[in-house]
């Protein structure tokens, strides 16, 4: 039989693992969005408010978020070694670094724009949300596999995200003309939270191969860590029901922020390490997990700090949609 015979049997394949990984992707994407849509209910029902959108964020960041951290990693049976763990570490904290360097300096290009909306801009283009909606998305993608990849690229997030991105959201508040001893020592305060202990945590029980499957502790962990993903689309559909659809979608400038934190990002992250990244599962969840939608603690961060709530919620929403399309996009481009 020709080579040539084999091409149309070939591009069957190809297509039917295009097709397999979109219907994964927009699966759960479509499952997130209900559960948004959920929360739109309950704000409408005035089963939830503000209080307490403010009082369930804190609950989720400082409680519920660190458990699901450090379950992924008692409860995972297919741990990768220390090498491999450092490996994938260093790469990501390479992308996190690249893309706080795009998100600081695109909304500059923004025209008539306030310092509280630009940070929320840069926040979205800086941070996806790799952990409510990245490691199940990694996980229908490339398989079991990838999900503690996921976890670990989750370290610098948390790390970025607790240092840049909220002094990101609170651009224009009165802390900006501390001094630099000053804001040294809240960086260091803030990075001591939940969140980022709970990723310490993770990563030396990961190096050391402690592992709790069916355990009491793993198991405790895993029903505290389960409640994350429920509360944080609630949170989001909450916070969406207080906007009007026409003030949501018909500004410019979230379409914008979206297609960079959706497509440009990511792209520019796949050819930029795709040089010195031999492993295309460490490539690919580098770069599917920097095209995820806009993180759900930027509106719990917003929130907590008084920054523009209304443009992180635009932004949200927005790329929620638009990731059904991009992120199979994705898949396939590192397949």
């Amino acid at each position: 039989m020709s080579p040539c015979s084999l091409e149309p049997e070939e591009t069957k394949e190809t297509k039917k693992f295009s097709m397999d990984i979109f219907s994964h992707a927009a699966f759960q994407m479509i499952e997130l969005t209900l559960l948004a849509a959920a929360g739109v209910i309950a704000r409408k029902l005035d089963f939830m408010n503000s209080a307490f959108d403010t009082a369930l964020s804190r609950l989720v960041m400082n409680f519920s978020l660190p458990a699901l951290m450090v379950s992924s990693v008692l409860n995972n049976t297919g741990l990768p070694d220390f090498a491999t763990i450092m490996r994938i570490l260093g790469f990501s904290m390479l992308a996190y670094a690249l893309m706080m360097v795009i998100s600081y300096l695109v909304p500059r290009l923004y025209p008539n724009i306030e310092p509280a909306t630009r940070g929320a801009h840069s926040f979205m283009m800086g941070f996806g949300n790799t952990s409510f909606v990245g490691l199940p998305i990694l996980n229908a993608i490339f398989g079991p596999a990838a999900v503690f990849y996921g976890v670990i690229n989750n370290i610098p997030f948390n790390i970025f995200a607790f240092t840049c991105g909220e002094s990101m959201i609170r651009q224009g508040g009165a802390a900006k003309g501390a001094s630099f001893k000053r804001r040294a020592k809240k960086v260091l305060r803030n990075l001591m939270n939940p969140a980022m202990i709970a990723c310490i945590v993770a990563l030396v029980l990961a190096s050391l191969g402690i592992t709790d499957n069916g355990g009491l502790v793993g198991s405790t962990l895993n029903y505290i860590g389960q409640m994350t993903v429920p509360a944080s689309m609630l949170i989001i559909g909450s916070t969406l029901a207080t906007l009007s659809p026409k003030e949501t979608l018909s500004h410019v400038k979230p379409y914008l922020t979206s297609l960079v934190r959706l497509l440009a990002i990511p792209v520019a992250l796949f050819f930029a390490l795709r040089p010195f990244i031999d492993d295309p599962l460490i490539l690919g969840v580098i770069v599917v997990g920097a095209g995820m939608p806009v993180a759900s603690m930027g509106i719990m961060m917003a929130l907590m700090y008084d920054g523009d709530v209304k443009a992180m919620s635009q932004g949200t929403f927005i790329t929620t949609i638009l990731a059904l399309a991009t992120i199979p996009l994705l898949a396939v481009l590192v397949s």
